[in-house]
């Protein structure tokens, strides 16, 4: 059996000794790539005297900035999910039954959502 060995396979001490070669922005880079690199790998002693590149701050805030939706989705203010737009209508409500009339079904009325709440609310 062939077995792949990858960055992640070597032991701690080791990446711990390899991170000592690496400047500050991949050491930050390396910690975006995998949880077991950010708990692993410690950047705080490296940055005292050091100045993030353009580079470093940029990738700082592309990774913890919030993403964007599609322009066929919208970000629901209540629950912070994205669904499609189509979920912002209230004729889309989960709550809303089928308008068609039956022989013995009330007539239900369909209640207006407020904007951007999800149909789910």
């Amino acid at each position: 059996a062939t077995s792949t060995l990858n960055l992640l396979s070597l032991p701690p001490e080791l990446i711990l000794e390899i991170a000592d070669h690496i400047p500050p922005d991949g050491i930050l880079s390396l910690k975006f790539t995998h949880p077991s690199f950010n708990t692993l790998l410690p950047l705080a002693p490296r940055l005292k005297n050091t100045a993030l590149t353009t580079c470093a701050r940029l990738a700082i805030r592309t990774y913890l900035s919030r993403p964007e939706p599609k322009p066929s989705h919208i970000r629901c203010i209540l629950c912070k999910a994205i669904y499609p737009a189509a979920l912002f209508s209230s004729s889309s409500s989960p709550a809303c039954l089928p308008r068609y009339p039956t022989h013995n079904a009330p007539h239900t009325e369909i209640v207006e959502l407020p904007a951007r709440f999800c149909a789910w609310h």
